[in-house]
């Protein structure tokens, strides 16, 4: 992977470690040795030595640049940028050299969005280069080539939107344009005997093609039909790029090379980890005994105080429980979907094939000799006790999976998916029972509102169940809104004649008799308990368990965070009709068959507790170490997320007409790779085969380098005269934790040298960030300042993107108004997430008070509230309140009375590329910029690969009025175009936001404003 040539010298990465191999002699040795993930090397013009990227942490989501000498081995590092914003999923890499033979790094690390710039790398410290979002840079005499959004996308085969690849030349170093802008994505820009090459799919499987310097007389210059070309390198003699797990050299023909690698594949081996590593199901014992845990797509059971553990060595398990005799567990791979019966020592002794889809819940009847099974496929199924299966619901809003049976397992009741909005995560679902005597489903709760965990009392006279219809909004405290929290309460419905509604004092008492389902709509009855945010409910003896968390907000939970979310379960006690505390800092439970006991997760520890006398014990779970094979992990992985395609993506037709292609094309070169990282590689070049926006693989078990966090002092700095001068200070926005300057509360000022960080003197090989290498307490500064020294104490943070945001937004805003004289607003909307919509509010009540507004949507990452946020900008004022007193009021509040503008590019994406077409659509006002994205084919983030690897199918098309599915693959076209091009940034200009203003202007002098008479 990734090659890089000059003259006979050829480096690539194998194993995730840096080679060299001469081309001549073949021989060949091992640069670099478990660093971490090693990527994108660069050799260096003087042949000295090799630049190279090295991403850490468990997932690789930290990525910095180092440099080995070819001469002595040495490696040292060369950038310490590290922030979260420079994930594997951007673009830390070297992106060429200067004429003098600087390396030169893209980043997005000092820009407050995933768009890479270009610095120069000059004597240990980087100097901003002022030339726009680039990847790749090549001098060639006086003329300059840029590689703007040039990069290599294995997940997104014929990407043809607003962030395709496009190169950019200039003669004389300052005046762009674009030569080459094909249909569809451009990469690895090199420069031949004066002629421009490059990696490009628009005529089918991407190939190596050729163009003069002015981007004419489009040559192909290789022609494979299979597999993609990818990562070429040019040392501007000969090139040499990677095809299908091999590394091709093209000068006078193309041959494959053969190079014989004599080492060990170390990271294949077997290893030993924690069982809490990664598990995704787990129960307890009728008994209370023993409990199960599925680690890593394999079950393991143990004793609850301690014993051998047991192995079912099955991939890829996804769902085990206890049944009253045997352990009931699901598997899937690419032979078999099979429910498996194993006795208590792992003696396999049935098993059943199921092939309906991918099973996603299972619940044993108390006798054993049921299973309720919910599919993806939105079915419900029961399988008796002879093995025979039997469809008995089935839903086309969603999947059912909340289910729960009678203790004489003779009714199932179910959480019946009446409608489901993706986006939202809300519709709405009923309670039904299903009779397996007289195979009969009757309803119990009226449709309209969300019903859901079911669960039958000990005597099985009552369905308990929970249900959000305690509709009582509340106040939204910073706009005028009303929205609905804590409107979920538990109900009761007496299943048996001669029972009496719970909770009503009556003289008479019960007298269960047979079951009577008829009219069970009209016979619910509230606990009396008040409205929480309860997500579960478990019928016990003589009580209830009630799961519920706080209300809180949901921005450390959103997307692919790793915050642990935690609840409380309370008791109900239904003779003493009063709700108590039960258990605390609890993230989710098993229950099991019996209802005795419950297997507790937590944060830090897993407990047993027995619901009747509620003592605990805990499991010492993460104690219990298991061996995986990686190889066969990355055999399952590798189907599995094929298989997860074939179930999930949006189009049947598309992945009927595929079929098996893609995963036997990929399969073939499994044997091939000998890291987790190229399983990576592998799987997101299978999801590219079905062309579609937000195939992503994120984070997993890549390697076991630990990353170690740099500090961050929100500042800019440059090196003069033997001093760090502090440029810039990011000051951010105090009311916003993660905005707080750690020069907030110091004297330090811009013009100052910063000349000491906790002792170590700096000078020009040890820069600030070096200093703040692990750093996470404060540190001492020692500054000079107007000529004096002068010591401060600092608090670092280990991430400024927010501070580098408020300042970008502060500024943009600041010059519209002055531009302006103050007539104009200006807000900015950096995703469609929680982030955007603190945004968006944050501002909108001030901005949209004056006579117009600028809406930015560049850089906007996406999300889901665009029609939130459109709908409020969509307000048409027709009035005002009039106080007696006060300040006269718009109706609607908040409401724009004037003309509004968008500001987009090609970095807006999928919520983001909706939110700029609903602007047009709505005829909100002009939309100036690029194209953007194309990407709006919606995922579900919640699905995850054994080692806990997050893998995205599309799954939700979006079809609009007037484009139909247009927007994906393709992106949103503003009114009018403007591109900011290198000379804009060295200028200092935003050319998309001056023209914006000069049109919203222009359109204000004939805007009539709504005047009160």
């Amino acid at each position: 992977m990734y090659p890089d040539i000059r003259d006979d010298l050829l480096v690539f990465v194998n194993d995730d470690d840096l080679w060299e191999y001469n081309i001549s002699t073949k021989e060949i040795s091992r640069l670099t040795y478990n660093m971490g993930v090693v990527t994108m090397p660069r050799i260096s013009p003087d042949k000295r030595g090799v630049y190279f990227r090295v991403m850490t942490g468990k997932s690789a989501d930290s990525s910095d640049i180092y440099y080995v000498s070819l001469n002595t081995g040495e490696i040292s590092r060369v950038t310490y940028l590290q922030g979260r914003s420079t994930s594997r999923r951007m673009y830390t890499s070297v992106a060429g050299f200067t004429k003098d033979g600087n390396p030169v790094i893209s980043t997005d690390a000092y820009y407050p969005f995933s768009s890479p710039m270009l610095y120069e790398l000059k004597n240990n410290n980087l100097y901003p280069m002022n030339l726009g979002p680039a990847m790749e840079i090549i001098y060639n005499g006086d003329g300059i080539l840029i590689g703007r959004n040039t990069v290599d996308m294995p997940h997104w085969k014929h990407y043809r939107g607003g962030t395709r690849g496009k190169i950019l030349y200039s003669e004389n170093g300052r005046d762009f344009k674009i030569i080459v802008d094909l249909n569809s994505n451009v990469n690895s820009p090199m420069i031949v005997s004066n002629r421009i090459y490059f990696i490009s799919d628009h005529e089918g499987t991407a190939n190596i093609y050729s163009c003069d310097l002015n981007g004419k007389n489009i040559k192909k210059e290789t022609d494979f039909n299979e597999y993609y070309v990818r990562n070429a390198r040019s040392d501007g003699k000969n090139i040499v790029f990677q095809m299908a797990g091999d590394l091709y050299l093209m000068g006078n023909g193309i041959k494959k090379l053969d190079i014989n690698i004599k080492a060990p594949k170390l990271k294949s081996l077997q290893k030993s980890i924690s069982m809490d590593d990664f598990i995704t199901s787990y129960d307890i014992s009728p008994d209370g005994k023993r409990f199960l845990a599925v680690s890593r797509g394999q079950v393991y059971s143990s004793g609850i105080s301690g014993g051998p553990v047991f192995n079912i060595k099955k991939l890829k398990n996804q769902i085990s429980v206890f049944s009253k005799d045997c352990i009931v567990s699901y598997i899937y791979n690419e032979k078999e979907g099979k429910i498996l019966f194993h006795d208590f020592n792992g003696r396999l002794i049935n098993e059943k094939d199921f092939n309906d889809g991918i099973i996603r819940s299972m619940v044993i009847s108390p006798d054993g000799k049921k299973i309720a099974i919910g599919n993806n496929r939105f079915s419900l199924y029961i399988l008796d006790d002879q093995l025979n299966l039997k469809k008995v619901d089935e839903s086309e809003s969603g999947a059912i999976l909340d289910f729960s049976w009678s203790g004489d397992s003779r009714l199932l009741a179910y959480s019946y998916p009446e409608k489901k909005y993706f986006l939202s995560d809300v519709g709405s679902s009923s309670i039904r029972i299903y009779d397996t005597v007289n195979d009969s489903i009757h309803q119990v709760t009226t449709p309209g509102y969300i019903d859901f965990s079911p669960s039958f009392s000990s005597d099985n006279s009552y369905l308990f169940y929970l249900s959000k219809r305690s509709l009582d909004p509340v106040q939204d405290e910073l706009v005028f809104d009303l929205g609905y929290q804590n409107i979920t309460k538990p109900f009761a419905v007496p299943v048996r004649s001669g029972v009496r509604p719970p909770f009503i004092e009556t003289l008479s008492e019960n007298n269960p008799g047979d079951y009577d389902l008829n009219n069970l709509d009209k016979k619910s009855t509230a606990f009396p308990v008040d409205s929480r945010n309860y997500e579960a409910l478990v019928a016990v003896d003589n009580g209830v368990l009630l799961f519920h968390f706080p209300v809180e907000g949901y921005m450390k939970y959103y997307l692919f965070s790793n915050e642990k979310r935690t609840g409380k379960i309370s008791f109900f006690d239904l003779a003493k009709k009063k709700e108590e505390d039960y258990e605390d800092h609890v993230m989710d439970f098993s229950v099991s068959l019996n209802k005795k006991y419950l297997l507790i997760r937590k944060p830090d520890s897993y407990i047993k507790k027995n619901t009747g006398d509620k003592k605990t014990e805990e499991i010492k779970i993460k104690n219990i170490s298991i061996m995986i094979d990686p190889v066969d992990e990355w055999r399952n992985m590798l189907y599995d997320a094929f298989k997860l395609i074939q179930e999930n993506f949006w189009n049947p037709e598309k992945v009927e007409a595929l079929g098996r292609k893609p995963y036997e094309k990929y399969a073939k070169l499994i044997d091939k790779i000998g890291t987790r990282f190229e399983l990576s590689d592998l799987i997101r070049e299978m999801q590219g085969e079905y062309e579609t926006s937000h195939s992503y693989e994120i984070g997993g078990d890549i390697t076991d380098v630990k990353s170690v966090p740099v500090g961050k002092l929100g500042i800019d700095y440059s090196y003069k005269n033997g001093k760090y001068i502090v440029d810039e200070i990011y000051y951010g926005d105090v009311s916003n934790e993660n905005e707080k300057s750690p020069m907030l509360f110091t004297n330090i000022s811009r013009g100052d040298a910063i000349i000491e960080i906790n002792g170590v003197k700096l000078d020009e090989k040890t820069n600030i960030d070096r200093a703040l290498l692990n750093i996470t307490d404060p540190v001492n500064i020692v500054y000079e300042h107007e000529g004096k020294l002068c010591s401060d104490y600092v608090m670092p943070m280990r991430d400024e993107k927010y501070l580098r945001y408020r300042a970008w937004v502060e500024r943009n805003r600041d010059y519209v108004h002055k531009k302006t004289d103050n007539r104009i607003g200006y807000i900015h909307i950096p995703d469609m997430g929680m982030n955007g919509f603190n945004e968006f509010f944050r501002l909108y009540s001030r901005e949209s008070k004056l006579d117009g507004l600028i809406v930015d949507l560049r850089f906007n990452g996406g999300g889901f509230v665009s029609q939130l946020l459109m709908e409020k900008l969509a307000r048409k004022r027709i009035g005002y309140d009039i106080p007696r007193r006060g300040v006269i009021t718009p109706y609607p509040e908040d409401s724009v009375d004037g003309p509004m503008i968008a500001i987009t590019n090609e970095y807006a994406g999928s919520d983001g590329d909706i939110g700029t077409f609903v602007f047009k659509e709505y005829k909100l006002g002009k939309v100036i910029g690029t194209r953007t994205w194309g990407g709006v084919v919606g995922i579900n983030p919640n699905i995850r690969l054994i080692d806990g690897t997050t893998v995205t199918q599309p799954q939700f098309a979006t079809w609009f009025k007037g484009v139909k599915y247009g927007i994906e693959n393709y992106g949103v076209d503003p009114d009018i175009y403007i591109e900011n091009m290198p000379q804009d940034f060295l200028n200092s200009n935003d050319k998309q936001l001056d023209e914006a203003i000069k049109i919203i202007m222009d359109d204000l002098k004939n805007y009539k404003k709504l005047n009160i008479d």
